[in-house]
């Protein structure tokens, strides 16, 4: 009967692993995060789970050329991705080995 007590604790492990996951999940689809470009004249707005909901273009910069907005706009866009994976697997992190689990790679 004792396996059977462990086979309980592991179901009654994944059902809580399971549970908070969908707690994050939810929480980094309300997440919002503005990234500027470096030059401050792109800013781009995106979900913790990586969709992008908006990108603003300074003024300055559309004067700049169609060259100087793909750049930045890129450059913005390719950061806001970044930082919004970077920020998941951190919080997934936490979740996994919360329960013990392997960290996922950075």
């Amino acid at each position: 009967l004792g396996g059977m007590g462990n086979i309980m604790d592991a179901m009654k492990k994944a059902q809580d692993f399971s549970k908070d996951a969908k707690k994050l999940q939810d929480e980094l689809k309300e997440t919002i995060l503005e990234v500027k470009s470096d030059d401050g004249m792109v800013t781009v707005n995106i979900t913790g789970q990586q969709n992008p909901i908006s990108v603003e273009i300074t003024d300055e910069l559309l004067a700049m050329g169609t060259a100087a907005v793909n750049k930045s706009v890129t450059e913005a866009v390719k950061a806001a991705h970044a930082q919004s994976l970077a920020n998941m697997t951190n919080k997934l992190g936490s979740l996994t080995s919360a329960f013990g689990l392997p960290v996922p790679p950075q």
